[in-house]
Protein backbone atom coordinates (compact mmCIF):
# COMPACT_ATOMS: atom_id res chain seq x y z
CA UNK A 1 0.00 0.00 0.00
CA UNK A 2 1.27 3.42 -0.91
CA UNK A 3 1.75 5.46 2.29
CA UNK A 4 0.24 8.45 0.48
CA UNK A 5 -3.05 6.60 -0.10
CA UNK A 6 -5.83 7.31 2.32
CA UNK A 7 -7.00 4.54 4.64
CA UNK A 8 -10.50 3.81 3.34
CA UNK A 9 -11.85 2.88 6.78
CA UNK A 10 -10.79 6.22 8.24
CA UNK A 11 -12.02 8.11 5.18
CA UNK A 12 -15.37 6.33 5.44
CA UNK A 13 -15.57 7.32 9.12
CA UNK A 14 -14.91 10.95 8.16
CA UNK A 15 -17.66 10.81 5.54
CA UNK A 16 -20.06 9.50 8.19
CA UNK A 17 -19.10 12.42 10.45
CA UNK A 18 -19.84 14.93 7.70
CA UNK A 19 -23.23 13.31 7.06
CA UNK A 20 -23.99 13.20 10.77
CA UNK A 21 -23.22 16.90 11.13
CA UNK A 22 -24.70 18.22 7.88
CA UNK A 23 -27.43 15.66 7.12
CA UNK A 24 -27.73 12.74 4.72
CA UNK A 25 -28.74 15.00 1.85
CA UNK A 26 -25.37 16.80 1.76
CA UNK A 27 -23.98 17.33 -1.75
CA UNK A 28 -21.48 14.71 -2.86
CA UNK A 29 -18.73 17.24 -3.74
CA UNK A 30 -19.01 18.87 -0.31
CA UNK A 31 -19.02 15.46 1.36
CA UNK A 32 -15.84 14.42 -0.45
CA UNK A 33 -14.05 17.72 0.13
CA UNK A 34 -14.99 17.94 3.81
CA UNK A 35 -14.17 14.26 4.48
CA UNK A 36 -10.73 14.64 2.88
CA UNK A 37 -10.09 17.80 4.89
CA UNK A 38 -11.07 16.00 8.09
CA UNK A 39 -8.88 13.04 7.18
CA UNK A 40 -5.84 15.28 6.79
CA UNK A 41 -6.62 17.17 9.99
CA UNK A 42 -7.02 13.90 11.88
CA UNK A 43 -3.64 12.71 10.56
CA UNK A 44 -2.03 15.91 11.81
CA UNK A 45 -3.73 15.44 15.19
CA UNK A 46 -2.37 11.91 15.46
CA UNK A 47 1.17 13.05 14.74
CA UNK A 48 0.85 15.89 17.26
CA UNK A 49 -0.51 13.49 19.88
CA UNK A 50 1.99 10.66 19.43
CA UNK A 51 5.20 12.51 18.62
CA UNK A 52 5.86 13.51 22.26
CA UNK A 53 5.58 9.81 23.21
CA UNK A 54 8.58 8.91 21.05
CA UNK A 55 12.19 9.17 22.14
CA UNK A 56 14.53 11.30 20.05
CA UNK A 57 15.93 8.13 18.45
CA UNK A 58 12.44 6.86 17.67
CA UNK A 59 11.52 10.24 16.14
CA UNK A 60 14.55 9.95 13.85
CA UNK A 61 13.54 6.42 12.86
CA UNK A 62 9.96 7.52 12.24
CA UNK A 63 11.05 10.49 10.12
CA UNK A 64 13.38 8.23 8.15
CA UNK A 65 10.54 5.80 7.46
CA UNK A 66 8.30 8.62 6.26
CA UNK A 67 11.06 10.13 4.09
CA UNK A 68 11.75 6.75 2.47
CA UNK A 69 8.04 6.16 1.76
CA UNK A 70 7.94 3.05 3.95
CA UNK A 71 4.85 0.88 3.72
CA UNK A 72 1.99 1.93 5.98
CA UNK A 73 2.05 -1.49 7.65
CA UNK A 74 5.73 -1.04 8.54
CA UNK A 75 5.10 2.39 9.99
CA UNK A 76 2.18 1.11 12.06
CA UNK A 77 4.23 -1.85 13.28
CA UNK A 78 7.01 0.52 14.34
CA UNK A 79 4.58 2.79 16.21
CA UNK A 80 2.90 -0.17 17.91
CA UNK A 81 6.26 -1.36 19.20
CA UNK A 82 7.25 2.15 20.31
CA UNK A 83 3.98 3.21 21.99
CA UNK A 84 2.20 0.90 24.43
CA UNK A 85 -1.54 0.39 23.78
CA UNK A 86 -1.38 2.37 20.52
CA UNK A 87 -4.74 1.06 19.28
CA UNK A 88 -6.55 2.22 22.44
CA UNK A 89 -4.89 5.63 22.21
CA UNK A 90 -5.83 6.01 18.53
CA UNK A 91 -9.45 5.21 19.39
CA UNK A 92 -9.44 7.89 22.08
CA UNK A 93 -7.97 10.47 19.67
CA UNK A 94 -10.66 9.51 17.15
CA UNK A 95 -13.44 9.89 19.72
CA UNK A 96 -12.09 13.29 20.80
CA UNK A 97 -11.79 14.35 17.16
CA UNK A 98 -15.39 13.28 16.43
CA UNK A 99 -16.74 15.11 19.48
CA UNK A 100 -14.80 18.26 18.63
CA UNK A 101 -15.97 18.23 14.99
CA UNK A 102 -19.61 17.60 15.80
CA UNK A 103 -19.68 20.37 18.39
CA UNK A 104 -17.95 22.98 16.20
CA UNK A 105 -19.86 25.64 14.27
CA UNK A 106 -18.14 25.08 10.93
Amino acid sequence: MNPNEKDQNVLSFMMQLVQQKHGDEVEYDFLQTEANKLYDTFGDNLVDYFEPMLTEEQKKQFDSMIDSNAQQDSILEFLMSAIPELDVKIQQVLINFRDSYLSSDS
